[in-house]
């Protein structure tokens, strides 16, 4: 098998996020001071699909180096997404499951960027901002 067809199963993180920035600022965008923005339309998503957004929003301002960390604890998501803290966890748990989720620490999370091109597509499906 020729060896430049095998680099094509090489996995490049750069590449990677290049190709998901214009399917993310459809969906979430963030502040000067690493705060993730919801910019879609937010009622038509459910409260997991939320938390992923944000999380997805902290993941983008740790690469533009404007924040530290790209976690966020049930109590920050609980606070920015006003969202009950026990249906934070819970909402955690199922993204967990689905593998959109990381658990870092208790009680802290980041996004898996694994399945994030597959969640962003179904999600810009769902709010009509399909490409």
């Amino acid at each position: 098998m020729e060896k430049s067809k095998l680099k094509e199963l090489i996995y490049d993180d750069e590449e990677e996020f290049e190709k998901l920035i214009p399917k993310v600022k459809k969906v979430v965008k963030v502040k000067r001071d690493g705060t993730p923005i919801i910019v879609c339309e937010r009622r038509r998503l459910s409260q997991g699909e939320l938390i992923a957004c944000y999380l997805i929003g902290k993941f983008f301002a740790k690469k533009l180096e404007l924040v530290e960390t790209d976690t966020a604890t049930n109590k920050q998501l609980s606070a920015a997404l006003n969202i009950d803290e026990r249906v934070v966890s819970a909402r955690l748990k199922d993204l967990r499951d689905e593998g959109l989720v990381e658990q870092v620490a208790r009680g802290e999370h980041k996004i898996s960027t694994v399945n994030l091109e597959l969640f962003l597509d179904k999600l810009l499906e769902k709010v009509g901002e399909k490409e």
